[in-house]
C-alpha cells in the first residue's frame, strides 16, 4: 500500500525560522520516536514546490503528473489533455486507486478524469463532527477514516485480501488562517467525528487571525505540530512492512506570514520495509525526520519519476 499524503501549508519554514521551528521541531522529535516504537524506518528530504501560499492542486497535480504545474492553465491542460499520472502507474502495477479530499464540498469532475478508482470528498465521508471554521474535516479524522476504511483496520487487526492500495490524501487541518487547532483523541474514540463537535468555534475566529500577522505566526506553527502529531499517531498504528507512507507539504505559507522567499517543503518517507527507503536515501533524502534544508531541493515534478523508476521491476 502507498500513501501519498499531503500536509497543508508545510512548508521548509517550519524548520528554518527559530519561531516556528520551536514549536514544529520537538514535534519531529516525537515522530521519530513513534517511528522507533513502531519498529519503522524513516527517511526526511525536500522538494520545490510549483506554487506558494495556496492553489493546493498544483502542488498535488505536479506530485502526481510529472509536470510541472504552476499556472492553472497548465493544471488544466494536464487534466483534459490525458497525460498520464501515478493512477495510471499504480494501476498498471495492479493497485486501486482511491483519492481522500475532505477539503472538496461540491462536485470533483478532474477526479473521474484522472481515473481513480474511487474519490472521497467531504459529501461522502460520514463526517458528523461540525466544520471547523475553514477546515471541513480535522486531519485525525480523515486518517482514521482511512485506516478504516481503505486499510481495514490498524496493522494487526486487518485482512489484507485484493489488489494493494495506491491513495492520495489531502490533509487540511493546517490551513490558512490556521484556527482552530483541537487536541487529539485515543484513536478509537474519534468514529463519526461527533467527538469534535465542542470544537466548532475555538480559538480565534478567522477575521481576527487576518489583520494580525504577529498572531498568524503565533498560530501557524501550532497548526502545522497538529497535522504532523495526527501523521505520528496514525503511522504508529497503521504503517508496517507493507505500507509505504510518503508525506509532504503542498506549499510553503504565504511569504507575507512566513518571511520565506523559497517554495521549498519538507518530505517525509516512512516504512516497516528498510528495503524501500534505500531509493529514497539514495536521492539524497537522509534518515529521520529532518531534512537537509541546505541541499538544494529537486522540484516536485521529479517525484513520479523516481518512483516508477525505482519500483517498476526489471523486465
Amino acid at each position: 500500500d502507498v500513501l501519498l499524503t499531503f500536509v497543508e501549508s508545510y512548508g521548509v519554514a517550519t524548520l528554518e525560522d527559530p519561531q516556528f521551528a520551536a514549536v514544529v521541531g520537538p514535534v519531529l522529535d516525537s515522530l521519530e520516536a513513534a517511528v522507533a516504537r513502531a519498529g519503522l524506518v524513516m527517511a526526511s528530504g525536500t522538494l520545490e514546490s510549483p506554487t506558494q501560499g495556496g492553489q493546493s492542486w498544483l502542488a498535488h497535480g505536479t506530485a502526481m503528473s510529472g509536470l510541472r504545474l504552476d499556472t492553472q492553465l497548465r493544471y488544466d491542460l494536464m487534466v483534459t489533455g490525458g497525460h498520464g499520472t501515478l493512477v495510471d502507474d499504480f494501476r498498471a502495477a495492479g493497485h486501486r486507486s482511491v483519492a481522500v479530499m475532505p477539503a472538496i464540498t461540491t462536485s470533483w469532475p478532474e477526479g473521474d478524469r484522472l481515473g481513480y478508482d474511487t474519490v472521497y470528498t467531504r459529501p461522502r465521508m460520514p463526517y458528523a463532527g461540525p466544520p471547523l471554521y475553514w477546515v471541513t474535516v480535522p486531519d485525525q479524522y480523515t486518517m482514521a477514516f482511512v485506516e478504516r476504511e481503505l486499510l481495514g483496520g490498524p496493522v494487526g487487526t486487518r485482512r489484507r485480501s485484493g489488489p494493494p492500495l495506491f491513495a492520495e490524501i489531502a490533509l487540511v487541518s493546517s490551513h490558512a488562517p490556521w484556527t482552530p487547532t483541537v487536541p487529539l483523541f485515543a484513536w478509537d474514540s474519534v468514529v463519526d467525528g461527533s467527538i469534535f463537535a465542542p470544537y466548532a468555534r475555538e480559538g480565534h475566529p478567522p477575521e481576527e487571525l487576518w489583520v494580525d500577522p504577529d498572531l498568524l505566526r503565533e498560530e501557524y506553527p501550532v497548526s502545522i505540530a497538529y497535522s504532523l502529531r495526527a501523521m505520528a499517531g496514525f503511522l504508529e498504528r497503521d504503517v508496517d512492512e507493507h505500507t509505504l507512507l510518503i508525506m509532504l507539504g503542498d506549499h510553503q505559507a504565504a511569504p507575507w506570514v512566513t518571511g520565506a522567499r523559497s517554495a521549498d517543503v519538507p518530505i517525509h518517507v516512512v516504512t516497516g520495509d528498510p528495503a524501500l527507503l534505500e531509493p529514497f536515501l539514495a536521492w539524497g533524502f537522509r534518515p529521520g525526520a529532518f531534512p537537509d534544508t541546505a541541499r538544494a531541493s529537486p522540484g516536485m515534478d521529479e517525484l513520479r519519476g523516481w518512483l516508477v523508476g525505482a519500483f517498476t521491476p526489471d523486465r
